[in-house]
């Protein structure tokens, strides 16, 4: 049978967009999410890539370019059962899926149809990578890095990040009046603008006491924590290069972000007995699915260390 690749085009694409009844809605769909809804040069290519995909798929199987017959169940099944004989990556598919549940919930709301005909459109499920996170050998090895760093700043930053589990887009908004030495937690404002209360450890506390007594700029409770040598806020890719750089001197993933730094954090906290749900208070997460993660990298972890350590290990068949 035969599929419609990527980069596939029709000898009547230019047509597609103009003269077909649903190249029209394509098109009026695509200047809506362009101009209305003011999304990204990006997202709506990807849009316009997608769905003329679509339209083509629709021409060559000779299925009437009407809004009815194209926006049907039958034909929205039919081009993603084709992506998957074409053996696209999930992601690649799911992406396409996208795109037809955005151009059919458009049509709804525009009553250009009264049903959605995607709601039943099965996106593909995606192994999402396990986080990279430190081991406590290397996490260990930072604090020693740390604590030779001269640049006083720096290292306070890393110890931040390693002993609050904060986001980088959290850290970068702090100010000195987030700060509560005295119970050694830091006000943080999280995603959707909810604030939680996040304990530091002696580390975070003393290297950023150490920073403080050399910052320069001004020192108002609404100033930013982290600033540069002329007292300017540090942008949040110069937080990433200093924690990048300390990263690399203790691991050689080639993902060296502050987000590492997050995941270590929650990891081993759990690793050491935490409970999960004090931990996504911590995290902040909205949902504790998003936090059950790390108690699958723990028994991976621990999986792991059985058998490098246990002298039988290789031999797992016996009873348990």
């Amino acid at each position: 049978m035969s599929g419609i690749s990527e980069g596939s085009k029709s000898m009547s694409d230019s047509s597609l967009f103009t003269v077909s009844e649903i190249g029209r809605i394509v098109d009026r769909f695509l200047h809506f999410a362009r101009k209305e809804k003011g999304y990204s040069v990006h997202t709506v290519d990807a849009y316009e890539r997608d769905l003329e995909q679509f339209l083509i798929f629709l021409q060559q199987r000779k299925i009437d370019l009407t809004v009815t017959a194209a926006l049907s169940r039958a034909a929205l099944r039919s081009f993603t059962y084709n992506l998957r004989e074409q053996g696209l990556k999930a992601r690649s598919i799911a992406r396409k899926v996208a795109s037809l549940k955005s151009l059919c919930r458009y049509c709804v709301k525009q009553r250009i149809i009264s049903v959605n005909p995607s709601k039943t459109l099965a996106t593909p499920k995606m192994d999402k990578p396990l986080p990279v996170f430190l081991t406590r050998t290397q996490a260990d090895s930072l604090g020693e890095v740390t604590a030779a760093d001269e640049n006083t700043r720096n290292r306070a930053i890393v110890e931040f990040f390693y002993g609050s589990g904060i986001r980088l887009s959290e850290l970068h908004g702090l100010t000195l009046g987030d700060i509560d030495k005295r119970k050694k937690t830091v006000l943080v404002m999280g995603k959707g603008r909810k604030e939680r209360i996040v304990p530091l450890t002696d580390q975070a506390v003393d290297a950023l006491e150490d920073y403080l007594k050399i910052r320069t700029g001004a020192a108002g409770l609404g100033e930013p924590i982290f600033v540069n040598s002329k007292g300017q806020q540090l942008s949040r890719r110069q937080i990433e290069r200093i924690v990048g750089k300390s990263l690399s001197q203790v691991s050689v993933q080639k993902k060296r972000s502050p987000h590492v730094l997050r995941h270590s954090f929650a990891t081993h906290l759990l690793d050491g007995g935490a409970d999960i749900r004090a931990v996504k208070e911590l995290l902040g997460h909205a949902s504790l699915s998003t936090t059950q993660v790390y108690t699958h990298i723990s028994r991976e972890h621990l999986l792991k260390v059985y058998r490098q350590a246990h002298p039988r290990a290789e031999n797992t068949g016996g009873e348990g």
